[in-house]
């Protein structure tokens, strides 16, 4: 397993080079975004965005660690929930990389692998996932090889994000250039506010490692108040999300606090 993983994030990472050349008689080279990545959201779906992100924050705050270290912490202060193609939850994953002493044991990898292991379903064509924090090439990698239609993130990754623009840029007009990689995954920053202001409260503490940031006192204030947000978010703006709303509060009932890293109970 840890090295299928390995070989998903390789495969991520490989790099997609555009020269752009203005000049006369100099072949244009342009860099341009796959077609089938770019998306537009009803206000219906962006309240679903909004409360499902929130509940990614919840389910990390409701395992919240001090620390960022190996000794003392089950991993980082990251995490995810799966929703399916019906808008309904089925899943949840938090960073486990400290307990589990498996680097790749990022809650997007969790979550994946013991959805499908636990319902033996093939594929996640249709489904969602919503992540506190912005996924990595390995998450990325695997939600392509998955076939995730779509993934919603919380705050923004400077130094691991844009996996997923990376491998959907196409940059076949440049010498040596790729065409978008396989199976599109939808890639959308949420609307929520909580998320805007982590993003601005990170930029202040610059100077940490993004996972060091994660485990101080801002970012737990923040964490709470997104993890209140949702609890309190009982009342749907339009109707035909009330009971989505409703069976996700239901769900949440079943996703564990302190030392339980993944679900074992899934949505029916």
């Amino acid at each position: 397993m840890k090295k299928t993983v390995f070989l998903l994030s390789i495969l991520v990472l490989i790099g997609l080079t555009c020269i752009c050349c203005q000049h006369k008689n100099e072949n244009t080279c342009r860099c341009t975004p796959d077609p089938l990545s770019l998306d537009t959201v009803s206000s219906q779906q962006l309240e679903l965005d909004s409360f499902y992100t929130l509940m990614a924050y919840a389910v990390v705050y409701k395992d919240w660690q001090q620390s960022a270290t190996k000794q003392l912490s089950r991993g980082y202060n990251i995490g995810s929930v799966l929703v399916d193609s019906n808008n309904q939850v089925v899943n949840w994953g938090r960073n486990s990389v400290n307990v589990s002493m498996n680097e790749s044991k990022h809650g997007e990898v969790m979550l994946i692998q013991s959805y499908l292991d636990s319902t033996k379903t093939f594929s996640l064509k249709g489904f969602t996932i919503y992540t506190t924090l912005e996924p990595c090439a390995m998450c990325s990698g695997m939600m392509k090889l998955t076939e995730v239609h779509r993934t919603v993130y919380g705050q923004t990754d400077p130094s691991y994000g844009k996996a997923l623009e990376r491998l959907q840029l196409n940059s076949s007009s440049c010498g040596g250039g790729y065409t978008p990689y396989p199976r599109t995954v939808i890639s959308d920053k949420s609307p929520d506010p909580v998320s805007i202001a982590i993003d601005s409260a990170y930029a202040q503490h610059s100077s940490d490692h993004i996972t060091t940031f994660l485990a101080t006192p801002d970012a737990e204030i923040l964490f709470k108040q997104a993890s209140d947000r949702f609890s309190n978010y009982l009342k749907a703006k339009f109707v035909k999300n009330q009971e989505i709303i409703d069976n996700a509060h239901t769900y949440f009932k079943t996703v564990s606090g302190k030392k339980s890293n993944i679900s074992i109970k899934f949505a029916k």
